[in-house]
């Protein structure tokens, strides 16, 4: 299955098989989006490894958990799983570090007065961020952290939630409280998604910050908070709603 692929996705198939000596006629390309897949067209087989990339076609400008749609697809596909099928990734592990990032916060800034007109109702179209009234949020937005001008990591890497492929999509929650590593300016947070493809976790694609093939979703603060490890934490929080496929983030500082 290849949807919005079709000729790309067989074309894929044939190099895999001829690299790896396995005829095309034992291969079977199902033109048919998930929804629609039946068990006719398995011919009434139970599928016993069920594999996909965690990175879909055109969804580059897509926030990290949006590719979570293979977990929606597993599970559209879960009657005809046999019991002890194989599901690669078996699971993705949402992760996070505080970050500063200055250039990025001051080019997410809100707009307010400029020339004596109030620009502020743009703010919310334009995504702003940074220097929001009262207690608003801005949203999550997807970057190249590596592209964000000077950034610096605060903290170490966190675990905040997990993703459990072997089971039907379910509404996920998750916190953790974070220490910082130095001293600095925090303007927000990254975050991404490490697909870990074996029960044993042998296996890891993470697609952090250190990755220069991958976006991150950054959350960014309305007011940066001066932190050192001595006496700086941030207590966050995140849950993921399946029907939407959102996640919701939080943080509170002591």
């Amino acid at each position: 299955m290849f949807p919005g692929l079709r000729d790309r996705g067989a074309a894929y198939l044939q190099a895999v098989a001829d690299a790896n000596n396995f005829s095309m006629d034992q291969i079977q390309v199902i033109g048919k989006r998930v929804a629609s897949v039946t068990a006719d067209d398995l011919k009434h087989k139970k599928v016993n490894l069920l594999m996909g990339e965690p990175f879909y076609y055109g969804g580059e400008g897509m926030l990290p958990w949006q590719n979570l749609r293979f977990w929606n697809a597993r599970t559209l596909l879960d009657p005809m799983l046999s019991k002890d099928a194989l599901i690669v990734p078996c699971k993705g592990v949402l992760k996070l570090c505080a970050m500063s990032l200055p250039d990025l916060w001051r080019s997410r800034c809100s707009l307010k007065d400029v020339e004596g007109f109030d620009h502020s109702v743009v703010n919310e179209t334009l995504g702003a961020c940074g220097d929001l009234p009262g207690e608003q949020q801005g949203p999550c937005l997807p970057y190249y952290v590596w592209q964000c001008g000077h950034t610096k990591k605060l903290s170490k890497v966190y675990s905040l939630m997990d993703f459990n492929f072997f089971e039907p999509i379910h509404s996920c929650f998750g916190k953790t409280k974070i220490e910082f590593a130095d001293a600095g300016t925090c303007h927000g947070f990254a975050l991404w998604i490490d697909w870990v493809l074996d029960e044993k976790n042998f296996t890891v694609l993470s697609t952090g910050p250190d990755s220069r093939y991958w976006k991150q979703g950054v959350q960014l603060l309305s007011k940066p908070v001066e932190v050192n490890p001595a006496d700086s934490a941030v207590h966050v929080e995140a849950s993921f709603d399946p029907a939407s496929g959102d996640l919701t983030f939080s943080s509170l500082f002591s």
